[in-house]
């Protein structure tokens, strides 16, 4: 009967010599396992930062393309509104000269041909050259404000080519997983198992030789 139990120590310490065997074997697996995603992270995070580097540097062009349209945009309307507002003061000018010279026309014409200034006839002329004139400067200050909201709208019109758009850098996400070193379970598991089964061996053969 010893020999037999002795026969089941035999055969369980062979199964846990395998046991820890396959274990050690495992636990560099998963070692060798651990360090191909460590690098293939490494790999993947400077692939990462060079990606965000990019969308840094496009960003950065766009950056002055940007400040290049709204230094155009800029300098073109104040060239365009300085020089309506000089062409409205010259019009406003030379109507305001021309005015005053048909009412001295007007004032000399009455008076040549002896007619009262206070005359019905020469007030209602005098209302007309007046309502004229105030006619011809309302419509010279509208141009003059149509004008400028067409530079504005075309100063709009430039501002709305730049790009706006804030560029979003790319997430980098370290990839775990599948490389858990199970080597202890393996090795008490292959323990167990090698000593339930040398164990049975033994008294398997026990109770053959009865």
């Amino acid at each position: 009967m010893p020999a037999f139990i002795g026969m089941g120590v035999l055969t369980a310490a062979t199964s846990i010599m395998q046991g820890i065997g396959g274990a050690g074997q495992n636990k560099a697996q998963a070692i060798a396992a651990r360090m191909q995603q460590d690098q293939q992270n490494f790999n993947n995070r400077w692939q990462n930062e060079a990606q965000n580097r990019n969308i840094l540097r496009a960003w950065e062009a766009q950056y002055h393309v940007n400040k290049g349209i709204e230094r155009a945009a800029d300098q073109t309307r104040a060239t365009q509104e300085y020089y309506a507002k000089e062409a409205w003061k010259n019009t406003a000018s030379q109507l305001s000269k021309q005015t005053r010279q048909a009412n001295s026309a007007y004032l000399g014409s009455v008076s040549s041909r002896g007619m009262s200034l206070d005359s019905a006839s020469a007030r209602a002329l005098l209302r007309q050259a007046s309502s004229d004139a105030q006619t011809n400067s309302a419509n010279l200050r509208t141009n003059y404000a149509n004008q400028m909201r067409d530079i504005e709208t075309q100063y709009q019109n430039m501002l709305n080519q730049r790009n706006r758009n804030a560029p979003e850098q790319v997430a980098f996400m370290e990839t775990r997983g599948g490389t858990v070193d199970s080597s202890s379970s393996i090795m008490m598991t292959s323990v167990a198992t090698g000593l339930l089964g040398g164990v049975g061996s033994g008294l398997t053969a026990a109770n053959t030789w009865k």
